[in-house]
């Protein structure tokens, strides 16, 4: 009954993990300019609120004794549904900025990667990152690094220091568990006891993107919410937006 259980669970898990937005998605989504003028309107509308609190809803300005124009000061729909709207996208950028990846954030592509001029070596230590997180898919890392031959199981009789990168002249490798089987993982990739370059360079690119493609999909949770949070800013900025047109429809077509 339990196995049954936690395999409902993993089924749902895997039909919102296809539903919702990824890291990657995001980081692109909250680099477009445009949007960031939502965290300047959240700051704002405060402001503006308090100086015109006391401001009546027209103002008649008398021009000479025979004219005189009436000034409506009131918007074409509510303002505190905008600003509703900007405070879903700060606290979802607010979520963002603390909790995505750090590899996602700093690598847009295997390009940015290879423009830090990492060695070959560096790739294991992002590895490990990755087996000490406790929100990433190790399973489907782990499983498609033996497929691709890139980690390799260990005697358990072997000297074993789990999650342990260990440096030496010739590789820099890194044990995990995962499962009660004992992994490691090497690089740079040897030939004849001599580093490969041309399989160590097809070894990194693989690896990037698999470890990038773990991070993209973590911490589902928040990411739901996130995506939720850009939902309800979406649907309450319609509104003004709406509003707006209506508005302006009716003033050209008086």
């Amino acid at each position: 009954m339990e196995i049954k259980f936690l395999n409902l669970l993993k089924k749902i898990y895997n039909i919102m993990a296809d539903k919702i937005l990824n890291w990657q998605w995001f980081r692109d989504f909250f680099n477009i300019t445009i949007f960031k003028y939502f965290v300047t309107w959240f700051a704002l509308v405060p402001i503006f609120a308090k100086l015109t609190e006391e401001l009546p809803e027209k103002i008649k300005l008398q021009l000479n004794p025979e004219e005189s124009y009436t000034i409506t000061l009131l918007l074409p729909f509510k303002w505190e549904i905008l600003w509703v709207s900007s405070l879903s996208f700060v606290i979802a950028y607010i979520l963002y900025i603390i909790f995505s990846p750090t590899f996602v954030k700093r690598y847009f592509s295997l390009k940015d990667y290879k423009g830090f001029e990492h060695s070959p070596r560096w790739i294991v230590w992002e590895s490990q990152k990755l087996t000490q997180s406790k929100s990433v898919d190790l399973d489907k890392f782990t499983k498609r690094m033996v497929e691709k031959n890139y980690i390799s199981k260990i005697d358990n009789s072997e000297d074993f220091e789990n999650k342990k990168v260990l440096v030496t002249k010739e590789q820099t490798y890194l044990m995990f568990e995962y499962k009660e089987e004992n992994y490691k993982f090497s690089m740079p990739i040897l030939t004849d006891g001599k580093e490969d370059k041309n399989l160590t360079e097809i070894a990194v690119r693989e690896i990037f993107w698999e470890i990038f493609a773990r991070f993209s999909d973590s911490k589902i949770v928040i990411r739901f919410i996130i995506q939720f949070l850009l939902l309800t800013s979406l649907v309450t900025f319609a509104i003004p937006f709406c509003c707006s047109i209506y508005s302006g429809l009716q003033y050209f077509l008086k």
